[in-house]
């Protein structure tokens, strides 16, 4: 997943507890892509492949399942750390370009391999 400056519309993020009907917006279509992209890879893997399935063999088997990984997969699921990382983006566009750019969310590009 990555941000990159296109479109015609801005978020106003802003520092605090406030959580902007955007940001849900934002964060439902980004969870949407993200759990999209991971279920077609896994499924052009393994054409039988299904996410629940998967879903309930991670949670069966926590102490499986490298720590790395694990944290990773949660974290999608953050919507604070989501947040937090639309603000950062923010700032760091602010302090490179004077202004902030519309917020994108492109397909992972995690390199798994195709079959």
């Amino acid at each position: 997943v990555s941000t990159q400056s296109t479109g015609s519309s801005g978020i106003n993020a802003e520092y605090g507890e406030e959580n902007k009907l955007v940001y849900t917006d934002i964060y439902n279509s980004y969870i949407t892509k993200i759990e999209g992209y991971i279920c077609t890879r896994l499924q052009d893997l393994h054409p039988n492949f299904q996410m629940e399935v998967l879903l309930n063999l991670i949670k069966s088997r926590k102490d499986e399942v490298d720590p790395e990984l694990f944290d990773t997969l949660a974290s999608f699921a953050d919507f604070m750390l989501f947040k937090e990382n639309i603000l950062n983006y923010k700032s760091q566009k602010d302090n490179e370009m004077g202004e902030f750019p519309s917020l994108v969310v492109t397909s992972l590009a995690c390199g798994l391999p195709k079959s």
